[in-house]
């Protein structure tokens, strides 16, 4: 949020009242202040590194280990960043077992 500017190779400034709500929804949101499971192992999977993608996490790593990379690439999902193709209640926070949907649902 502190260089929206030179966001990933795009400019992506934001007015000063849109760039606070958003900045107060991250913090508010952040691993660091949730109690789920999955906030608390991706938070320490990152330790004092440096990430910018939850992707590159060794907790997420581990946790799709038995995924095929190819399925990453299925037109229904495309890429690995494409969390609510396959958890269909990450939008509301929350990462569970039982709302994952199974690779026979993308064949």
């Amino acid at each position: 949020m502190n260089d929206l500017e030179n966001h990933f190779g795009d400019d992506a400034s934001l007015d000063e009242q849109t760039h606070q709500t958003i900045l107060a929804f991250l913090v508010k949101n952040s691993a660091e202040s949730s109690t789920k499971e999955a906030s608390l192992s991706f938070l320490n999977s990152i330790g004092n590194k440096d990430i910018i993608a939850m992707t590159h996490t060794s907790f997420w790593k581990h946790a799709h280990q038995e995924v095929p990379t190819t399925l990453f690439a299925h037109e229904k999902i495309k890429s690995k960043a494409n969390c609510k193709a396959c958890h269909s209640d990450v939008e509301k926070g929350l990462i569970e077992d039982d709302k994952i949907k199974n690779i026979s649902d993308f064949n």
